[in-house]
């Protein structure tokens, strides 16, 4: 398996792994504007902890900063999909699409599995762009922190301007059924 199926698989598992009906009820307790701000505050505490202590937490920092903010984007994208569409849970294909197009991947009508290898890569290339300046002590976690923030708020914003009138979510769709393109 190669790097890129293998971290289409991790994003699918991490999927997997979201509690679509907690982030449901979430939602209907606080609010859209709220949760996306809770989320925001998780990735940006990541952020900040991966560059507190500059090189040294950066190494064991970022691996699980990254993981963190694609929990949290993925968190924030189900709650507006819930929002705006009353379904809170979708197929994982379905789902990457909306991703997608929160990121600015073109998506035709068919996803496919060089489409999700275009979205996976963009969503590592925005995650890594600071890394570098984790480096830093104690600058680091300011940079961390409110680039993270900052990540996850636009998220939210992206797929809050996404008209998704005309999709309709099914949830019997397998990543194994897309098409090799």
């Amino acid at each position: 398996m190669n790097t890129e199926t293998l971290l289409v698989k991790s994003f699918q598992k991490v999927f997997e792994n979201m509690n679509q009906e907690g982030i449901k009820e979430s939602v209907d307790k606080k609010g859209i504007d709220k949760f996306i701000s809770d989320c925001a505050l998780l990735a940006a505490t990541t952020g900040a902890a991966s560059g507190f202590g500059g090189f040294s937490t950066m190494i064991v920092g970022v691996p699980v900063d990254v993981l963190n903010n694609v929990v949290q984007q993925f968190r924030v994208t189900l709650a507006v999909i819930y929002d705006k569409k009353g379904v809170y849970k979708v197929s994982f294909p379905q789902f990457m699409k909306i991703v997608g197009v929160s990121l600015g991947v073109e998506i035709g009508a068919t996803l496919t599995k060089s489409i999700m290898l275009s979205i996976a890569n963009k969503i590592i290339i925005r995650l890594s762009a600071t890394t570098a300046g984790k480096a830093v002590p104690f600058l680091g976690a300011f940079i961390g922190g409110s680039v993270n923030y900052g990540f996850i708020r636009g998220i939210g914003a992206a797929v809050k301007r996404i008209d998704m009138s005309s999709i309709s979510f099914e949830q019997d769709v397998q990543l194994d059924d897309l098409k090799d393109n």
